[in-house]
């Protein structure tokens, strides 16, 4: 498990979405808002202090808004326990921590135990794109989760009746973590690899999901295309309103056509088929 660098930024609120935004462009996985501004995460293997330094010279920020500091790998169970309530998507999905009551109101429920992951599922990246995937019909389709994090677009797939889903992570603690999950929901039909999309299975695949961030998606579209079957479905997530027309120029490049896109609070997530 790998150490995380946080970047905590005191700026103005007209400022943050510009920052937060040009921040993702070098690298930055998770933001959180605070009193003062925001906190800012990537592993630490990508920090370049050089590359953030000069950015917030460009926008005449001080050195004394910066603070850097080290996250060490932990459990992040506890603040989740602290913090968590379950999310619902419409009437239709809810998503819960073991140590909530299951709620039968909802025809879907996710169980979701976090270990050293940024990312609960609560975020509008993961809210936008499952509420695109609860609109596919994906009975008995082939699903490739790419960057899965925690698991829970692969657990959610298999929910909705997918016959197979293959799922990767650059990270270990993904492994980890989806196997977990995969208890929790009582599913199989997920096999995982550790690594990046070179490790992935030739396909074809009818679904493709990938909720990661603007720059990855722009150096992958290339290499998913020939992973999707013909009028197959790939979504995508990660990214803000602004920055869906470069994601489309490159898609567009790759035979990618745009078939809807669902927003929240300025994230987006993108449908596409080919």
């Amino acid at each position: 498990m790998q150490n995380y660098i946080s970047c905590d930024i005191q700026v103005s609120s007209d400022l943050m979405d510009i920052l937060v935004a040009e921040m993702g462009d070098l690298g930055f996985e998770g933001f959180i808002e605070n009193e003062n501004g925001f906190e800012a995460y990537l592993p630490a293997a990508d920090f370049k202090e050089q590359d953030l330094i000069a950015l917030l010279e460009n926008y005449n920020l001080p050195s004394a808004a910066l603070q850097i500091k080290v996250v060490a790998p932990q459990n992040w169970n506890a603040d989740w326990e602290r913090n968590f309530e379950p999310v619902c998507i419409d009437t239709t999905l809810r998503i819960r921590a073991p140590f909530h009551a299951p709620d039968p109101a909802f025809p879907l429920e996710l169980l979701i135990q976090p270990k050293t992951s940024f990312g609960t599922g609560h975020h509008e990246t993961t809210y936008t794109i499952m509420r695109l995937m609860l609109e596919m019909e994906m009975q008995g389709k082939t699903v490739f989760d790419y960057g899965s994090g925690t698991g829970i677009l692969a657990i959610l797939a298999m929910k909705l009746g997918a016959q197979e889903v293959f799922a990767n992570d650059i990270d270990l603690w993904a492994a980890e973590n989806i196997y977990e999950n995969m208890a929790l929901n009582a599913v199989d039909g997920i096999s995982f690899l550790q690594g990046d999309l070179s490790v992935a299975p030739a396909g074809p695949y009818d679904i493709i999901l990938a909720n990661i961030n603007k720059n990855i998606l722009l150096s992958s579209f290339e290499g998913l295309r020939p992973l999707l079957k013909e009028a197959g479905c790939l979504f995508i997530s990660g990214f803000y309103d602004t920055d869906l027309t470069d994601l489309l120029a490159v898609a567009k490049k790759q035979g990618f056509k745009l078939v809807k896109r669902v927003s929240k609070n300025n994230w987006t997530a993108a449908e596409f088929t080919i």
